[in-house]
């Protein structure tokens, strides 16, 4: 009997250890999760990337936005488009920030008349905590609307990669609510849920995913409200055009996502590449020529062009 005592004591102390251990991996992912690297001026200079606009030989103002009590740091760049021209907001993805939407930002400022580049809640130089796509949709149409006072009677477009794709999704769908539709949304690695991405960091760390994509995901739903799956808003997109961007190889936001995404809206075209790593996605010189084309509404194979071309105006 004593040794049955030791036992389930050791048992018991084994569990607790587990529970422990256990708690402090999900806690861990939560913080990693809402509170990524800063990624700001120092690691863009570590990874040769431009400092700012002006790096790009755009003019342009640093000038935060007020959204829901915080300020959202902003990059407001003059673009070169001509008469008729639009206004563009482009939305990083998780773990980046404004400095890496400069990566995508030449493919759109010799056709738009603004370009505005946020950095999201908990991301750059933005303070507080991210919410990985619960409450950045409502900050974003705050840019929006200071975009068209800045730039008023331009038809706006929505750019946006990985969450940032997603945030761009449910920012147009609450204007359409709001009965102000947005043009247009290039969505640059979309995916319905953000288990699929959150799990697929993890596996690619080497560390488990289940049940801590779990916990941490219900966490973020009792501190910032439930998630809206991607495919619900893209399907209250109404008159906005949704242009999704997915590769076949991309284990983070998987094409099947993208694919289901598109089909919801009502006006969709959906790309897909072959080999552009997903943290390329929209980058002007990963998208060469050669890679797969498909329209979700009519497939077909041709080749794309060099960078992701958006309307010179509309």
């Amino acid at each position: 009997m004593e040794r049955l005592a030791d036992a389930a004591g050791f048992a018991g102390l084994l569990a607790l250890g587990a529970g422990i251990a256990w708690t402090l991996y999900a806690l861990g992912a939560w913080r990693d999760a809402t509170r990524p690297p800063r990624r700001t001026l120092g690691w863009a200079l570590a990874n040769g990337l431009p400092a700012d606009p002006g790096d790009l030989g755009c003019a342009f103002e640093d000038a935060a936005v007020r959204a829901d009590g915080a300020a959202v740091p902003c990059w407001w760049i003059t673009g070169r488009g001509g008469e008729g021209a639009s206004v563009v907001v482009m939305l990083h993805g998780h773990g980046r920030s404004r400095w890496d939407s400069l990566r995508r930002a030449s493919a759109w400022t010799d056709r738009a008349a603004l370009v505005a580049l946020p950095d999201l809640r908990g991301h750059g130089d933005a303070p507080g905590r991210g919410t990985l796509g619960r409450r950045e949709p409502a900050d974003v149409v705050r840019v929006i609307a200071e975009a068209e006072a800045r730039a008023p009677g331009r038809p706006v477009i929505i750019v946006g990669h990985s969450l940032g794709a997603v945030v761009a999704i449910h920012a147009a769908a609450l204007r359409a609510r709001a009965g102000a539709p947005v043009a247009e949304v290039h969505a640059f690695g979309p995916y319905d849920r953000v288990s699929t991405p959150f799990a697929a960091r993890l596996r690619a760390r080497g560390l488990p995913a289940r049940p801590v994509v779990g916990a941490v995901l219900a966490l973020v739903d009792a501190l910032d409200g439930a998630e809206v799956p991607t495919q619900v808003s893209a399907a209250e997109l109404g008159p906005t055009r949704l242009v999704a961007w997915a590769d076949e190889l991309d284990p983070v936001s998987p094409a099947a996502d993208a694919r289901a995404i598109s089909a919801r809206a009502p006006h969709a075209e959906l790309r897909v590449t072959d080999g552009i790593p997903h943290a390329d996605l929209g980058v002007p010189a990963a998208h060469g020529a050669g890679t797969d084309v498909t329209s979700a509404r009519s497939p077909s194979r041709v080749p794309p062009p060099s960078a992701p071309a958006p309307p010179s105006a509309a």
